[in-house]
């Protein structure tokens, strides 16, 4: 093989490390707060665009169902009546959804006998 990788070996102190480490630390912590952008404000969402959010892509009257039998976090103007949807509520809706693992049934099953078996 004639295309080995060559290094060159730079021996350096223990404080020029930690120097040279700060000041990579720094450039990126100054980096960092520079980039942070303000917390977002909460997105509001039409029908459409909450359809596009919202993974299974659900049809309109199934969403309507849910509005109507007060499944789905929902917001309706009383002049316009206009359904909105907040992002922070449809995020927490669709979490809620999250069925436990069968390893987590099963730890909460054998929690709750070790609690009734000590009694």
């Amino acid at each position: 093989m004639t295309n080995i990788l060559q290094m060159d070996i730079v021996t350096i102190s223990v404080q020029q490390l930690e120097a040279l480490l700060d000041s990579k630390v720094q450039v990126i912590l100054d980096a960092v707060s520079t980039n942070k952008s303000k917390p977002s404000a909460d997105q509001w969402f039409d029908l459409k665009g909450l359809i596009e959010y919202i993974p299974s892509h659900p049809k309109p009257q199934t969403v309507y169902e849910w509005v109507h039998k007060k499944i789905i976090p929902f917001h309706k103007s009383p002049e316009t009546k206009v359904l909105t949807f907040l992002k922070s509520e449809v995020d927490q809706w669709l979490k809620s959804g999250r069925r436990k693992t069968q390893h987590e049934k099963t730890a909460l099953v054998n929690n709750y006998l070790n609690k009734k078996h000590k009694l």
